[in-house]
């Protein structure tokens, strides 16, 4: 596999640093491209609330990237030894890394869904803004995201809230009666903000909502833009929308909310969800303000998380299944890869094993057992071609199995 990544992450970096390789969305397209000319084939940017990773294809299986990795460093105005706290995977330990970010294995919190949204939406980037992405790469994705769609269903990984977006709605819930939800705004495109709105209108259909952004012509491609007031972030800024309860998880870099814009607000009681990294919200004391950051939901959310050891150990074995099939599965497509002008051979073999097998099967099953060997050869092309060869060895030497069974 040519797959390569550089990344960091809460474990290895300060939120400095992750800042420092950060990209604002408006400038995301063109500093992609700035990567790309650097020498990349292609690039699929990462960022979250505790990572940022940078996956391509290699030019071969063999090829060292760290150089390119390097160059990547130092356009965002980093060392060289910054690449030391940052982790650099190749090939199969790549893919592994990829599916388990997927899984949500390697977040903070173990289990959050919001990691598959945000994977999903980086390699959508690529494709709607026309950046380079090599197949390979984007297969390797899309097998991550159905990997990722298995732990969730088939272990207890999601069982309890431990999201920061599910715990803040659990808050919600409990301190409503101190905080009546009268109107809700809700801040940013990303997939806690998106989360936020279905849950509003699932539960709270009756309660106001207006969705902000700095752009609202992109909020109309979602599905939640239905039945809700939009604004520009710009607008809103102004503090001339009143509300009671605030929830904002954008990927700006420096905070959005201030205490001068709280100030201009009516002195009704207000809830704030700041749902960032870095926080969209500053510190401070204003009453009668509540802000609830990302930090105050960790704690309980890293508990709940605990709990789900067993499924992790079951989500890695799932996980280390699809690797090594989807390995078997690259080393043998090679071979198959010109099938059609070979097509010819495989019916030829398959003709004469068949000659092979009329001489002891009666004729009225003939036509069928010609028809059962066909299909177990077409259900199984993606096999190289000494595998093909085996079946039809395997469907002459039972052929009384094949009678009986008919």
């Amino acid at each position: 596999m040519k797959i390569h990544l550089w990344g960091t992450d809460f474990r290895r970096s300060s939120a400095e640093m992750r800042k420092r390789l950060a990209i604002a969305l408006p400038e995301r397209q063109g500093k992609l491209q700035n990567l790309i000319d650097l020498g990349f084939q292609d690039i699929v940017y990462l960022w979250t609330c505790n990572r940022v990773e940078f996956y391509t294809t290699a030019d071969n299986y063999f090829c060292d990237t760290r150089s390119l990795w390097l160059s990547v460093l130092k356009y965002f105005g980093l060392s060289e030894d910054d690449y030391y706290r940052g982790y650099h995977f190749e090939g199969k330990s790549a893919l592994r890394h990829l599916m388990r970010v997927a899984s949500s294995l390697e977040s903070m919190v173990v289990g959050e869904p919001q990691i598959l949204g945000q994977l999903k939406s980086a390699l959508a980037f690529n494709k709607e803004n026309n950046l380079s992405i090599d197949k390979h790469l984007e297969q390797c994705f899309h097998l991550s995201f159905e990997t990722a769609k298995k732990v969730r269903t088939e272990t207890s990984i999601a069982e309890k809230p431990v999201s920061v977006a599910s715990l803040g709605l659990k808050y919600l819930v409990s301190m409503e009666s101190e905080y009546p939800l009268k109107k809700a705004v809700v801040v940013g495109r990303g997939p806690i903000s998106l989360m936020v709105l279905q849950w509003l209108k699932k539960n709270r259909s009756q309660v106001p909502v207006v969705w902000v952004n700095r752009s609202l012509e992109v909020l109309k491609r979602y599905p939640e833009f239905q039945g809700v007031e939009v604004q520009l972030l710009s607008d809103f800024l102004k503090g001339e929308t009143q509300f009671s309860h605030l929830f904002t998880s954008t990927a700006s870099i420096e905070a959005i909310f201030k205490k001068g814009f709280f100030e201009k607000l009516d002195k009704e009681k207000k809830l704030v969800f700041d749902f960032a990294e870095p926080p969209d919200v500053e510190h401070f004391v204003l009453q009668p303000v509540r802000i609830i950051h990302m930090e105050d939901l960790m704690e309980e959310a890293q508990t709940n998380s605990l709990e789900r050891a067993e499924s992790v150990v079951v989500a890695e074995k799932m996980i280390e299944e699809a690797i090594k099939l989807y390995c078997l599965d690259q080393k043998e497509k090679p071979i198959l890869r010109d099938f059609n002008s070979i097509e010819p051979e495989f019916f030829k073999e398959l003709e004469s094993t068949l000659a092979l097998i009329e001489k002891e099967v009666p004729q009225e099953y003939q036509a069928r057992v010609k028809k059962i060997t066909e299909k177990l050869v077409k259900k199984n092309l993606h096999l190289s071609r000494e595998h093909l060869r085996e079946i039809l060895r395997r469907v002459a030497a039972v052929k009384n199995d094949l009678i009986s069974a008919l």
